[in-house]
This record gives structure tokens, sequence and C-alpha cells, in this order.
């Protein structure tokens, strides 16, 4: 009869068709020699700890019925059976109060692991059964001989996911195998090789590495199988031509799959190695386990001639002499690149220069890892970017036909028990060739970046290779050309040339062109003033601005400013042009001469009023207008020609005029008893940056910052005392005030992976539950609205909920986990607004506040940095205008920086 046994369990954990193939079938593979190693060392180490464990006591005995009741102190041997089927062997039971016991294993390594826990843990589930009280604690003794105590009290939960299927096969065999998903477990499991036959038949895309269980749903839903399916997806990805930074590294399992499809190399980028006469090639080889590194080594490359040289430790207390010997030998080579393939030599030679307290950046500087040169950038058609597989595929080869670093851990420990020199030599020779296709390797990456645009067996991914003989290249370009010509718009696209010239223009040629430039502001200005039909006279100042000194003396030198403005009558809006002119004062404390305070007011080079300037931020930020069109609206209403560069200054001045109305905003919000918060994703110039807004639905404040880290809001809510409403977003988390979450986003989510998932039955019945308590509260919410009076009466049955849905309880469905998690982590938050007044239950009032953003986004598709903190000043300003039922257009003419005052004299009119 078939048992859950430990072995069973932990298979499990690793893999549901190992597990499988373990319980329900008579397979039983072939053990890896690592998986051998383990056991005999796990023996070894038990032996030794028994025989002490009898030397110091008497009272041990083998385990059975009659000396558990007897009360012996230790029991030896354990056979533990419980309900039939579950079963377990616990090689030490310690008996503790009440005649209970407790267990102690044992393994075959140094480190402990989650799996060595686990087998504790189920151990402790059985003997549970057995003597009806739970173990309070467990004993794990490593190789070391050292024991490591863990709880065991409140395990059982943890166990349930894994012992609920086995039940069920128990119960009903079930007929069909699980599916292979291979994983990092793979290559130490007896069935590897069955496994890996079969994935290859089935072109199953669990071969490609970092393929997970839950990224082959995601293409299975989408009726992707096979690699050769998946392969057909690849799309070349179209580049920001705005933007100034290249797009982020990552693996496309997509094109690695087209790749394999067609056996051909391909690049997302070219690989760059800068190679020298003298290069040096370095892998190390040691024992995780024990942190022990015990051999380097280095091949060296000087023009036509290649030799190896390894650096060996018998021992622990050898290591540092092996380390200053290979440091001494690296000084005859100062200035050679050191290669080397994956993260775990860096890692070891930081060890090393720590533990032996060593110089450290100047040979970190040498090391280059071509694992990243090679990583989401070049891809051959193999599984995976694990130097063996890349290097086979390019000829390299090793004389032992199962090499691998999980196998040279093996053949070091049998040289440690046997001193058998074979070992050693199979050591030095796995690691010279490793060193050798590592060269392999770099010199293939070398052809690559001088031959790709040749090489047939090479193809770009973004923009295929069309081969063409060089007379079809030609035709290819002059119709090109043509084409090209053909455009209506070709006379003048023909400037942008010019235009480009400016990125080598000398210093003389850049003062010349902003001499031009200046002079054609000065001509503006001087047409300006010919126009003028209204001069106004206006009175000297009688206090020196600079000094407070008082009164001026007048002197006959007269200040004049002209200015266009824009100003509002009852018919529509008026263009005004005025000068004002007025006789300048004189310091005699000073001896500074000021203009008059109604001409100084206005900055020297200013050409526009405040009118003007606020129909402008209007077309802007109300209106959403580009600029383009904002430059031909004022040709055409005014008669005004202004730059589209222009404008975006004026915005940048305005934001800066409203400054004061920002501050006083952010004071107003401090004050509410509740903030709501979002942030939307933009993109400055083809970088994206991040826009944050807080509002409470009367006022609006609106921050640009460079990344979506939450800083910006813990400096905002420092001192914030009340209620922050916000999405799911982790970064809200920290926030040290109270918080309520968004349900419109948490239905959404629902809502969605139900439709997506209609005959997942459990987690139907979870969002049934979901609804039968949610939509109660609505419909009191809807009958009375947010007041605590009528709310708080449900806080009983969201605790039911929990104690029904949530406490204790365990599924299997992964979403229905999702969401059990997310109710868990956000229970006090959820429901905040049954337990104070006025609190919404939505987000939607911060998404309302922020939507112009996102429209303006679709519109413009970039901003600019120079623009955008000016344009989120206005913006939170005109959004509160919205909220506050007041006409922003009004509130920009009216000169007033309040709000608040600017709503009491709408009152007094």
């Amino acid at each position: 009869m078939n048992v859950i046994n430990s072995e069973v369990l932990v298979a499990y954990s690793l893999c549901s068709r190992k597990a499988y193939l373990l319980m329900c079938t008579k397979e039983r593979g072939e053990l890896h020699e690592y998986e051998q190693l383990l056991k005999e060392n796990e023996l070894i180490n038990q032996q030794k700890f028994l025989a002490i464990l009898k030397h110091n006591h008497s009272d041990v005995y083998p385990y059975s019925i009659a000396n558990v009741k007897d009360g012996h102190e230790f029991l030896i041997d354990a056979q533990l059976v419980a309900d039939n089927k579950l079963q377990a062997n616990c090689p030490i039971l310690t008996r503790v109060k009440n005649l209970n016991y407790e267990p102690t294993i044992f393994i075959g390594t140094h480190t402990l692991t989650s799996k060595d826990k686990l087998v504790l843990m189920f151990i402790g589930h059985v003997l549970t059964k057995i003597q009806g009280n739970p173990p309070e604690m467990g004993c794990i003794v490593n190789l070391d001989g050292k024991s490591h105590r863990f709880k065991l009290r409140e395990t059982y939960k943890a166990l349930i996911p894994l012992l609920e299927p086995l039940q069920e096969w128990l119960n009903q065999p079930s007929l069909e195998e699980p599916p292979v998903i291979l994983n990092k477990h793979c290559p130490v499991c007896q069935f590897r090789v069955q496994c890996q036959e079969k994935a290859i038949r089935e072109d199953n895309l669990s071969l490609l590495d970092r393929v997970t269980p839950k990224i082959i749903r995601h293409y299975e839903k989408k009726g992707i199988f096979t690699i050769k399916q998946l392969s057909y997806l690849f799309k070349p990805r179209k580049r920001n031509k705005r933007a100034r930074k290249p797009p982020a590294i990552t693996h496309n399992i997509e094109l690695q799959a087209l790749a394999i499809r067609t056996g051909k190399i391909y690049l997302q980028e070219l690989p760059i190695l800068t190679r020298q006469e003298i290069e040096l090639y370095l892998d190390i080889e040691g024992l995780p386990d024990q942190n022990l590194h015990y051999l380097i080594g280095l091949l060296v490359c000087e023009r036509n001639s290649v030799s190896y040289h390894s650096f060996w430790a018998n021992s622990i207390e050898d290591e540092g002499g092996m380390w200053r010997e290979f440091l001494t030998f690296l000084a005859q080579y100062p200035d050679a690149p050191i290669y080397h393939y994956g993260s775990y030599e860096i890692r070891v030679i930081k060890a090393l220069i720590k533990r032996y307290n060593t110089d450290s950046q100047t040979l970190i500087n040498r090391l280059i890892n071509i694992n990243k040169i090679i990583y989401g950038k070049v891809y051959f058609p193999v599984y995976s970017n694990r130097l063996k597989e890349v290097s086979n595929f390019i000829g390299a080869t090793w004389t032992s036909p199962d090499a691998s670093g999980l196998q040279s851990i093996v053949w070091r420990y049998n040289w440690e028990k046997t001193q058998d020199n074979r070992y050693k030599s199979t050591l030095l020779i796995y690691n010279k060739e490793d060193c050798l296709a590592l060269k392999l390797l770099v010199d293939e990456l070398t052809k690559i970046q001088h031959s790709a645009d040749t090489l047939s067996e090479i193809d770009f991914a973004d923009k295929r290779k069309h081969n063409s003989t060089e007379t079809s290249q030609d035709i290819h370009s002059k119709f090109e050309a043509i084409i090209k010509f053909s455009h209506f718009d070709y006379d003048q696209k023909k400037i942008s040339f010019q235009d480009n010239l400016r990125k080598h223009e000398s210093d003389q040629d850049k003062r010349e062109r902003q001499k031009r430039a200046a002079h054609k502001s000065n001509q503006k200005r001087e047409r300006a003033r010919n126009k003028v039909r209204k001069v106004v006279h206006v009175s000297r100042g009688e206090v020196c601005p600079k000094c407070g000194h008082e009164p001026l003396r007048p002197i006959e030198k007269v200040a004049k400013r002209t200015i266009i403005d824009l100003v509002l009558t009852k018919n529509g809006i008026k263009k005004t042009l005025v000068q004002y002119v007025g006789t300048q004062g004189y310091c005699i404390k000073c001896s500074q001469i000021s203009s008059p305070p109604d001409i100084s007011k206005y900055a020297k080079s200013q050409l526009y009023g405040n009118g003007f300037k606020a129909w402008v931020i209007y077309q802007r930020i109300a209106m959403r207008l580009p600029y383009n069109a904002i430059a031909q609206s004022t040709e055409a209403y005014f008669g005004e020609k202004i730059s589209c560069g222009r404008l975006a200054e004026l915005i940048k001045e305005m934001g800066q005029h409203y400054a004061e109305t920002e501050r006083l905003i952010v004071q107003h919000l401090l004050k509410s008893p509740f903030i709501h918060a979002d942030e939307t994703e933009i993109s400055i110039v083809g970088i994206n940056q991040y826009v944050w807004v807080f509002t409470d639905g009367k006022y609006v404040f609106l921050k640009l910052t460079e990344t979506r880290e939450a800083n910006i809001v813990h400096e905002f809510l420092a001192e914030y005392k009340g209620i922050l409403i916000s999405d799911f977003y982790p970064g809200y988390d920290s926030v040290q005030c109270r918080q309520q979450k968004c349900w419109v986003h948490l239905l959404h989510d629902l809502n969605d992976d139900l439709r997506e998932n209609p005959f997942n039955q459990e987690l139907e019945t979870f969002v049934l539950a979901v609804k039968d308590l949610i939509i109660p509260i609505m419909e009191t919410i809807q009958k009375y609205g947010l007041k605590k009076r009528y709310l708080s009466k449900f806080s009983k049955e969201v605790e039911k909920f929990y104690q029904k849905m949530i406490t204790d309880k365990n599924y299997k469905s992964d979403l229905t986990v999702k969401y059990q998690k997310r109710f868990i982590r956000y229970r006090e938050s959820l429901f905040t607004f049954l337990e104070q007044d006025g609190i919404a239950w939505h987000n939607n009032t911060a998404e309302r506040a922020i939507r112009p953003v996102t429209k303006q986004r679709a519109i413009s598709g970039s901003f600019y940095a120079s623009v955008m903190s000016g344009y989120l000043v206005l913006l939170g300003i005109r959004q509160a205008c919205r909220f506050q039922d007041k006409s922003f257009f009004k509130f920009l003419f009216s000169g007033e920086t309040d709000l608040d005052q600017f709503e009491l004299r709408k009152r007094k009119r």
C-alpha cells in the first residue's frame, strides 16, 4: 500500500511529477552521485552521534510501543506510522515532560536547507498524531556535529498545502502523470534523464532557462505550448527616438526561442570587447557548503602561446597560501584583463580579499564578466546561457561526459576521502577545459563584434539583415533617395541638416548666432514701441529698493517699458499695447538709480503682461493645446508672433509666480482629515519619470520624481495625522498614518481574474464571499452616505468573513492564495471607512485629479523637464479650481494668488 513519507513530501515541494513517480509508480530512477554522497555522509554523521550518545547515556533503547510506554529517555531508529498513510523515519526521539518525545534528524551537509527543515516538520506532524501532543521543538544535526533546534508547534499550517494533494492521490490514484516542468532541482533528480528526454520530445517551454510555471501558464492561456510556437511571438522592439537612455537590458525568452528554431545567433546589441596582447581566463572551484575555495585555474594567453596554471588547496588551512600564491602570479601581468563567466568568481574573490585582508580595487577593476556581455544582448541557439551549453554550441568539449559544477563537488569529496590523485587530476583537467571554453567564447564574441554584418549565421533582432549584392545595394539606396524626394515637405526638412551642424559649431559661431537672436528680439520690442497708442505716466519711487533709504532724489533720466497685454472686457478679450513712462530716482546713500515701482515690477526683458501670460497658460493647461497651436492662435487672434520656446518660458515664469499659491494649497492639505494619493508614469524626453498627486477633493498638489520610489510620499506626509487613501502600490504601506485602500482596484482585480479563470471553482467561491460582504455595505452607503453611525455595524460581518474565508484557510489556487494574502496584509486598511465619518472607500478623487496628466501624455507623448515643474504647479491650481467650482480662467486674470481670497472677492461681487 502506498504511503506518504518524508521523501515523497520533499519531492512534492520541489516537483509534483517527482512525487507522483515515487508514490504512484514503481519507478525509482538512478540517484545522482551527489545525492548518494549526501546519504553516505548523513549515515556517517548519524553513526558518530549515536556512538557518543550511547557512551554518555545508558537509557538508550530501540523504538517500540512498549519502550514508549516505559518512558525511556532516548529511543533510536523510530519507524513512525500514523493513520496507515503517514510514515516517517526518525533516528532519535528524546523524551521531554509528560512522556512526550521530540525528534532529532541528521543531514549530510554542513549547512541547513529548507528541505531539511521540511523533513523535521513532517516527522513532528506524524509524531503529533501518535502521541497526541505536538512536540515543542525538533533538532537537526549537521555534518560538523552541531545541533540546531527549531520550534515545531505551529508548523502544521506549512505542511497542509503539500499533504492535501498527496492524500488525494492516495484516495483516488490519478492515471495521468503531472506534466514535465524542468526546474533548478532537476540536475540532482533521479528522474532527470527521462524527464529531459520527454521535455525535448514535447519541445517543452520549461527547457528554456528562467521559464517558471507562472510564465508557462501565462503562455498556455494564449495557446502557446512549445518553444517553436513561442518563437513566432517575437516582435522587434521599437526604439523611442526621443529616449536619451537605452532601454533596460532584459532576457527575452521569445527571442531565445526564435534563435533555437532558426539555429541562428541573434543580437540585440553588438558585444563590445577590447582585446589585449596578454589576457587571463579565470575559473574557480569550491565547496559552497563548507565555504572553501580549493582550486583557482588561470589560462594565460600571450600572443600565440597559451599556458594553464593552477593553484590548489588541500584544506581550509591551505586556502590562504593558495590565495597569496595566486596574487603573486597575477602581479606578473598587472595590465592584463581577467575574463570570467558569471558572478561566482567575483563573489569568491571579494570573499577572499576580505578573509585575508588583501588589496582589492585594482584586482576587481580588471575582472570582466563575459556573462554580462551576453545576457540580454547575444542569443545563441541554446536553452540557457550556461557556459557549457553556449561553449558546446561553438565547439568546446570536455573530457568527462558528465562534467559539471555539481560533479566537481563529488570528485573533490572522493579525493578528500581516498586521496586518490586521479580525482585531483580530473578536477584540474575539468578546470582547464572550462578556461579553454571561456577563451573560445571570447574569440567567438570578438568575431561577432567585427563581422556580424557579413556572417550568415548571425542576425539582428530588431532589424533583420537583408543580404544583397553590391549592385542590389546601389539600387536600394537610389530608390530610397527617390522615395524620400517625393515627400511634399522635402524642401523644408532639408533645413534640419543646418540644425545638426550646431553640435559642431565653434564658440565664435555660437556667439554670432546668439547676437543675431538678441538683435531680432530687440527689433520686436522696437516695433512694439512704434505701435504704442497709450502712454501711462507713473510716479517716481520714494524708497530705495536696495538699502531702504528715503526719499529718493529725482533726476532727469526717464525709464520706459512697453508691455503687450490682454484684458477682459464685457464683450471678450482685448489686446493692449501700453508704454509706461516715469522719472528715475537717485539714492544719495548707496548711489543706486531706481526706476518707478510700476516699471521695475516687470523684468528687464519682459514684453508680455500677466493677462497675456494668463491666456497662454489657459490654452496649455486647461485646453491642453500643443505649443504650435497656441503660437498659431496668438498670431491669428492678436497679431503676435511668438516661438514655442518662448511659450514654454512663460509657463515656467507663471509657475514661479504661483509658488505661493502652491504653498497655501499644501498647508490646507496637511490640515485635511484625509488625503488621496496616486501616481502615474510620464516620459521626460524618453526617460520614464512619475507624477504624484495629493488631494482632499478640494485642493490638489502635484509633484514630479525621477523614480517610483515613495520617498516623496514619506516626506510630504511625515507629520500628517489624518487618513491616507491610496491604491495597493507597496510604496504607500509604510507611511506612518492610518490608511484606507481603494476597493475599486481590488474589485477590478477580482473581477478580471474571475473572468479569465471561469472554471476556477475555488476562486469563484472566494469572490462570491467578497461580494456577499461588500454589497450590503455599498447599499448602506448609497442610502445613508459615509457615516460611521450606519457603517460600524458591518465590523462584525467583516470579522465573520475573515474567520470563514481568510484565517487559517488553505487554498490550492495561486490566485485565491494571492487574494487571501492581500486581505491579510491589508486587514486594517481595507475597512477604515467603516470606522470614520466621510472616508471614501475608493481612490477615484486622486485619479480624477491626475487624469489631465494622462490626457496630456496621450497628446504630447513626452514632456520637457525644464517646463514640468511650472506645468504641475499650474495644473494643480486648475484642478483645485475645478474641485471648488471656480473659474480657472478668471482666477488667472484676477491677479490673485490665494484661491480662498479669490472666492471671497467673487462672493462680494
